[in-house]
């Protein structure tokens, strides 16, 4: 009895994270994720973005019923890099897998609006002023 116990409260957090809904697993995506190079971090006024190389801002946001907004890893990296200049407006740079959710228009104009699944090449982006 005791031994079936506690088997079962070894694969209980594997049985609940294989129904956790992640970013590129939500059935509330629009499309297929894209490998997206370019900076991340908070933007004033609109939240955490992606601006790419190409200049498109991605906002991005948990899927409905989720809160994956950015895998943990990369998540981690911009909180190190938040960590080594002291300051919440450090941007990281890198690649990112971007999982397309709903567009929707906000007050900036910005309509895409996406998760990050996972990124690459993550360091910490030298060319916005950290105030």
């Amino acid at each position: 009895m005791v031994r079936t116990l506690v088997l079962v409260m070894l694969f209980l957090p594997t049985a609940t994270m294989a129904a956790e809904v992640t970013c590129k697993r939500s059935p509330a995506l629009t499309g297929q994720c894209r490998m997206v190079k370019g900076s991340l971090g908070l933007t004033p006024g609109l939240g955490v973005t992606v601006v790419a190389e190409d200049g498109t801002k991605i906002i991005i946001k948990a899927p409905p019923d989720s809160n994956a907004d950015i895998a943990p890893p990369v998540m981690q990296n911009w909180l190190y890099w938040q960590s080594k200049t002291g300051s919440m407006r450090t941007r990281i740079t890198g690649t990112f897998e971007i999982c397309p959710l709903p567009s929707q228009i906000n007050t900036a104009g910005i309509k895409d609006y996406g998760c990050i699944n996972r990124g690459t090449k993550i360091a910490q982006d030298k060319t916005v002023s950290v105030n």
